[in-house]
């Protein structure tokens, strides 16, 4: 991918394949068709990441009958602190690993966390840098509602 620009929102989002906690392999754009997901590139060196990533966790409760999946990417960091993380919290949705960042780049992910929306079709519609100031869920929510209508 090298000389291609980030995506902007409107573009179809890249494709990702990486190996999740388990060594399983997930390609995002098959494996989530026509479902509203979100992305988030995380690495669990801030306090913030405890308390966004529980908010999250609530959020993929409450919508993932609507259609709504979260998947996460743990960028640049070793597996086992990923492990920690993931079981201190409970989460129970896909955590990929990008050890050595490579899809975060292709992102344009310049700072942690990075939030992408895509719509049903794969596109990207909204784009959240660094961690969210107030309420995550209302944040959350304002970009959801018209994608889970």
């Amino acid at each position: 991918m090298r000389g291609e620009s980030a995506p902007q929102i409107g573009d179809p989002s890249p494709r990702i394949e990486l190996y999740d906690l388990n060594g399983k392999r997930t390609a995002i754009q098959d494996d989530l068709r026509d479902k509203i997901v979100v992305i988030r590139f995380w690495r669990d060196c801030c306090s913030y990441d405890i308390n966004e990533m529980s908010r999250v966790v609530q959020i993929h409760r409450k919508y993932i009958e609507k259609g709504l999946r979260i998947v996460t990417i743990h960028t640049g960091g070793a597996r086992e602190d990923a492990e920690g993380f993931v079981s201190k919290l409970k989460i129970t949705f896909p955590v990929l690993l990008d050890p050595d960042s490579k899809v975060a780049k292709r992102y344009g992910v310049s700072k942690l966390p990075c939030t992408f929306i895509l719509d049903r079709n794969g596109v990207i519609r909204w784009k959240i840098i660094g961690p969210v100031e107030g309420s995550i869920r209302a944040a959350y929510e304002k970009f959801l509602a018209s994608l889970l209508n």
